[in-house]
């Protein structure tokens, strides 16, 4: 549903956003945007993108927020390998405002919450401001529920009196069978048992346990290979517990790890994936580690890759929706970054799946746009396009331009794109635009005070026209609809960056000047967030920023020729 609202969301935003200028884009020079924040929008872009069709769905701002869950995975596998976070000081900020909103109960923090908080405290040497909080939140939760590893895992972080009966009572419950769920539970509440103080003389039951335990281990080590991700894991770490001295179960079971190795470095818990995960990835390690493996140099660039500029690990989610319109505008801006498309088979493929069954010309535009900076020949685009632009055609009524005023961008779009493609449009239907247009021409040079009175409407409307007049070859340039546009400025910008941009594309169209650029280039510049990325309104929050408005920002720099 989330991902649902946010593509409803990008395609509303392109109603107001979308024109991408004929002329071949220049890049961007470091006197505008530095190479720093060049790499952190790439990156970032990178780190968003579906791994299975290769899209983006133009949300980027988990890729630069910290999580606690990621964080705990991150930092407990930089542990497992003797390595350090980047940015120690932030991620201990960070850890200090997760403490804080636990004690104020934002977010609803959960036992696993407080589990992960107090692990990192330890492995920081970082003292609780409130320590009987997290233990009231512990035994509160216990009432409401059956008592788990977690709770008695957590108690014993705390250094609760509690822990023992707690993780005493756990192994009470735990009954033998053999199989590697067992094995995995004796691991865990043994563990808790002797964390807690007790020795293996003073737990009950335990020879039975641990023969047991011990016969399931034996018998699955003649069939590593069919084992899973997780079961390799319980039998790594029984390796390590026991001190099992066994040369070739080591190797077969760091061999069978190596099958959930992704491309990057990481690792997933199913095999042949084409992405791994933060999680499985510190599970995997542990895995290696407990046989005695060395992990990867490729690893550990996937580990530094998600350390997030403030502090911790950036929460990637497990899976992306990806669609169309933020696809598109990631590409075109990457292109204009002079930066690479990752996955670009896929991302190609995706799009052309996706805008055969587009039916608005801006729409059109945008992933034509990204599929032609692909790589994908004008033969194929004009194939797939043509069809689209024609049903627009016949099923337009130039009347409901009054109901819909946006019909004027889409008749602009299928304007440029038909020239671009080389699509033929009937030469009686452009006059009929043609006329149409200036018949919404005012007396103050503005256009569609007919269609509506709101002066934003009227400045979208009066651009609409300018452009559709200008591509339709009339050679519009009058200059009381100049003087029109340029006194609807609205302080430095014409009140959006998608205005604003719309509003130098008419005005160039109509061989204008542009004034106070220097004031466009500030304002622009306020809207620049430090870690990548243009944001729609000043950058007051780190992940504010997208490829939407970034696109616009550029694109704005490139119309006032700021090199």
């Amino acid at each position: 549903m989330r991902n649902k609202i946010l593509a409803t969301i990008l395609i509303f935003l392109l109603g107001i956003a979308l024109i991408i200028s004929a002329t071949k884009t220049r890049p961007i020079s470091p006197e505008v945007v530095s190479s720093s924040w060049v790499n952190w929008t790439v990156k970032r872009l990178y780190l968003a993108q579906d791994p299975v069709t290769g899209g983006w769905n133009g949300d980027v701002s988990f890729t630069i927020l910290p999580s606690l869950y990621h964080t705990y995975h991150g930092i407990m596998t930089l542990s497992l390998l003797n390595l350090s976070p980047t940015h120690l000081e932030k991620t201990i900020e960070f850890l200090r405002e997760e403490e804080e909103n636990f004690y104020n109960g934002r977010n609803y923090p959960s036992v696993l919450d407080a589990y992960y908080l107090l692990t990192l405290f330890k492995e920081f040497n970082m003292s609780l401001r409130n320590r009987e909080a997290f233990e009231n939140f512990i035994i509160e939760d216990m009432r409401k529920s059956n008592e788990t590893f977690l709770h008695a895992k957590t108690l014993i972080l705390l250094n609760s009196t509690l822990a023992k009966n707690v993780s005493m009572s756990l192994w009470l419950k735990l009954r033998p069978e053999h199989s590697l769920d067992f094995l995995w539970d004796f691991l865990q509440f043994r563990g808790l048992l002797m964390e807690s103080g007790y020795s293996p003389d003073e737990i009950p039951n335990y020879t039975v346990m641990y023969e047991t335990a011990r016969a399931v281990f034996d018998e699955a080590s003649d069939r590593i290979e069919r084992l899973g991700f997780f079961d390799l894991k319980t039998m790594a770490r029984f390796i390590r517990e026991e001190h099992i001295k066994n040369e070739t179960l080591r190797r077969k079971i760091l061999t069978s790890i190596q099958k959930y190795k992704c491309l990057d470095g990481a690792y997933s818990d199913t095999r042949g994936a084409k992405k791994g995960h933060l999680d499985t990835t510190h599970w995997a390690v542990e895995t290696i580690t407990y046989a005695g493996g060395d992990v990867g140099a490729d690893t550990v660039s996937y580990l530094r890759s998600l350390e997030g500029p403030l502090g911790g690990f950036v929460g990637i989610p497990n899976y992306i929706v990806p669609n169309p319109v933020g696809t598109a505008f990631s590409v075109i801006t990457l292109k204009l970054l002079n930066s690479t498309v990752p996955n670009e088979t896929s991302v190609r493929d995706y799009l052309l799946t996706e805008i055969s069954r587009e039916s608005k010309p801006s729409l059109i535009w945008v992933e034509y746009e990204a599929l032609k900076e692909l790589g994908v020949p004008p033969s194929k685009l004009k194939e797939t396009v043509e069809p689209l632009l024609k049903s627009f055609l016949d099923n337009l009524n130039l009347s409901d331009v009054y109901q819909n005023h946006y019909l004027l961008k889409d008749i602009y779009y299928l304007l440029v794109t038909s020239r671009e493609l080389g699509i033929e449009i009937d030469e009686r239907w452009k006059e009929n635009v043609t006329s149409f247009v200036l018949g919404l021409k005012d007396s103050d040079g503005g256009f569609g005070s007919k269609i509506s009175k709101i002066k934003i409407n009227r400045l979208e409307i009066t651009l609409y026209s300018v452009l559709i007049l200008n591509e339709l070859g009339y050679g519009y340039g009058d200059k009381k609809t100049v003087k029109f546009i340029k006194s609807s400025r609205q302080g430095a910008l014409w009140w959006s960056l998608p205005i604003t941009r719309y509003t130098l594309l008419a005005l160039n169209s109509m061989g204008a000047k542009v004034d106070g650029k220097e004031e466009i280039a500030k304002a622009l510049e306020l809207r620049k967030c430090p870690y990548g990325f243009f944001s729609y309104a000043p950058c007051e929050h780190h992940e504010q920023g997208g490829p939407i408005p970034t696109f616009l920002a550029l694109d704005i720099l490139r119309l006032l020729d700021y090199h």
